[in-house]
């Protein structure tokens, strides 16, 4: 077909185009519509019908009530990655609680009179040591209540939120000491024993004489004496272990003994308050 003959034919089709689009009306277009569809019916019923076959084999099937789609190898290892860092952080936790309750156990019947509280965090205030606690119920808020630990005593509560410890500087505990030997607990008779917190986890006694001292040696325990404001039921109970025993620089007669908690009190993340 030359290029002429083809212009004429392309514009026809073209006018032709407008003349339906805007000259005849609606329904005539519908009538020419429909006999077009009859027309080409032997051409779109089998493609249809291919399309359809296609469609049901290859394409997006309805899964049945509760079935899901089989995930990818890559969806598979990211759910299992997740599910072992999950299985990793729930098994510490479980580690944790068991440690918590082996070291309540410890504190045996004790532990009916003493409640355990959460520590928020420690004292920011340099040179003073002192535990932020959780608000609880049913334990004696009152200024001076007795706080506890596995280890032994902790300190005084300053108010219903604070705990002052032992190793804070200024703190005094009456004490008194006892070995163990071979399995068998001890008291080591020795004048009364004026322990004084002097910071830095760490506790000092220095009116006793180097003679009143012979019999102790370190790793020896520092206990709450009986001639103390501390609740009878702790009287005896060790706090803190000897470190080091040395005549004073400035009074050689007299000890100097350093004393130290088993564990830095600072970092504890529970203490146990006395009960109401």
């Amino acid at each position: 077909m030359s290029s002429s003959r083809f212009n004429t034919v392309f514009g026809a089709m073209i006018m032709g185009a407008a003349l339906c689009a805007l000259v005849l009306p609606p329904t005539a277009m519908d009538r020419v519509r429909k006999n077009a569809d009859l027309a080409l019916l032997p051409v779109a019923k089998p493609t249809r019908a291919i399309a359809g076959m296609f469609a049901r084999r290859y394409g997006a099937k309805t899964l049945p009530p509760g079935e899901t789609v089989r995930p990818t190898d890559q969806q598979l290892a990211l759910e299992n990655s997740d599910l072992k860092q999950q299985v990793t952080f729930l098994s510490h936790q479980i580690k944790e609680l068991r440690l918590v309750e082996d070291e309540r156990k410890r504190l045996g019947p004790l532990l009916q009179y003493f409640k355990p509280v959460t520590v928020i965090g420690g004292d920011s205030t340099p040179g003073r040591e002192s535990l932020s606690i959780m608000p609880a119920s049913g334990i004696d808020t009152a200024a001076g209540t007795a706080v506890m630990c596995p280890e032994g005593v902790v300190g005084r509560l300053t108010d219903a939120r604070r705990v002052r410890l032992i190793t804070d500087p200024g703190f005094k505990i009456t004490a008194q000491f006892g070995r163990w030997s071979e399995g068998v607990w001890s008291t080591i008779d020795t004048e009364k024993a004026a322990c004084t917190g002097i910071g830095n986890g760490t506790m000092r006694i220095d009116n006793l004489t180097m003679k009143q001292v012979e019999g102790l040696k370190a790793s020896d325990w520092v206990c709450v004496g009986e001639d103390t404001d501390f609740p009878p039921v702790i009287h005896g109970l060790s706090f803190a272990q000897i470190e080091t025993i040395r005549p004073m620089p400035a009074k050689p007669l007299f000890a100097e003994i350093i004393v130290k908690p088993r564990i830095d009190l600072r970092k504890l993340s529970e203490v146990m308050v006395m009960r109401k």
